[in-house]
């Protein structure tokens, strides 16, 4: 059997007239998720091995030499699965020494694309050679229903 850890459970609709989806049920007090995200296609960066990406609606001031940047704070690419309309993905967070944690991202969106599931699993991401089992246990258990 697959190890599945804690995870949480967001539904988000799509207003289509701000192109972003807005979060319709969420835990009381989980508030890694922002309540409004973005879903486009990847145009820049080719080191990102997704198609698509997520990301939230803020940013914040990057520590760089290069003059003002800005980084979005929730991002990830969404990689395709076995499964229809079913992606994989992680959002990098800082622990308290700073050290990168992984945060797993299985998302599924309705065939009319109008809905979104989002379940994220804190400091958890599968190595690659375990995502495929991984996603099958997430629909099997029916975590995103």
């Amino acid at each position: 059997m697959t190890y599945l850890p804690t995870s949480h459970r967001l539904t988000f609709r799509l207003d289509a007239d701000r192109g972003r989806y807005i979060v319709k049920e969420c835990e009381p007090g989980f508030c890694k998720v922002p309540r409004e995200l973005t879903v486009e296609e990847r145009r820049f960066n080719d080191n990102i091995d997704a198609e698509v990406i997520l990301r939230g609606p803020n940013t914040q001031k990057k520590e760089t030499g290069k003059g003002a940047r800005r980084k979005i704070i929730f991002f990830t690419g969404l990689q395709r699965t076995d499964y229809v309309g079913v992606y994989i993905g992680n959002v990098v967070t800082f622990g308290q020494r700073g050290d990168k944690v992984r945060n797993g991202v299985v998302v599924q969106f309705s065939t009319d694309a109008g809905r979104m599931t989002l379940r994220y699993f804190p400091a958890y991401y599968p190595y690659p050679k375990d995502r495929e089992a991984f996603v099958s246990a997430i629909i099997q258990r029916g975590l995103l229903h």
